[in-house]
């Protein structure tokens, strides 16, 4: 997210259009910039609240996965008013477009006809533990949490000494259990259509973050984004 850019100084990250913006250059009065983060934190915040709205965790149809994905959602919502200022930031058509890709798409997935027997118990066995992991995850990345790519300090505590993108990996274990508790050939389609757009949005974060050389000294120690030993 934009909020709160003090400074544009362009830094080119491995292509052309992408762009960090260094938050601490630009001629804003912080007075300003304090505010601008406030309204960007209460904006994200009320988008993770509003998962608290009665019905809408009814998509996960297991009691024990709406109070750990509600927990979560509450917890998001609270660290988004006091997340961490981002020090660099990434606001280009490809970072939107990136991250618009891979937070709508999903919306299309639509409960319908739920499976039986064997797989429907493998799709809520892998909700519960995609809702767990992604969770997990969240807490431990705490107030550094965003939207857009930035770098608003490197987290390397938890699930994220295992691999660079936990969140991910839950939200795709996740994901792939609704698909099999209502296996329709939209559901796995919407997955594959999402998945590029997911590891489009990994790899403008990696560029960004990679002109920190905490986070390079990171990768060298955690050498997998998603699957430890394989990718």
């Amino acid at each position: 997210m934009a909020e709160g850019v003090e400074t544009v100084e362009a830094a080119h990250v491995d292509t052309s259009s992408t762009v960090a913006l260094d938050v601490e250059s630009q001629g804003e009065t912080n007075r300003a910039y304090t505010f601008k983060n406030s309204i960007s934190n209460i904006a994200l915040a009320l988008l993770f609240f509003a998962a608290l709205i009665p019905g809408h965790t009814s998509r996960y149809n297991l009691h024990a996965a709406d109070i750990i994905w509600m927990t979560g959602a509450a917890l998001m919502g609270i660290f988004s008013l006091v997340r961490v200022p981002p020090k660099t930031v990434t606001v280009t058509a490809n970072s939107i477009a990136a991250t618009a890709g891979m937070m709508i798409l999903p919306i299309l997935i639509r409960p319908g006809v739920p499976s039986v027997g064997l797989l429907n118990q493998a799709g809520t066995a892998l909700e519960l533990i995609g809702i767990i992991f992604t969770q997990l995850a969240r807490v431990y990345l705490g107030r550094s949490f965003g939207l857009l790519p930035a770098n608003r300090g490197i987290v390397s505590t938890g699930p994220f000494r295992l691999m660079r993108h936990p969140i991910y990996v839950g939200w795709f274990v996740l994901t792939l259990g609704l698909a099999f508790v209502y296996p329709k050939p939209r559901s796995f389609l919407v997955i594959l259509t999402t998945l590029p757009f997911m590891m489009w949005r990994i790899m403008q974060e990696e560029d960004l973050l990679r002109l920190d050389p905490e986070y390079r000294a990171y990768c060298e120690k955690v050498r997998y984004r998603l699957i430890p030993g394989i990718m």
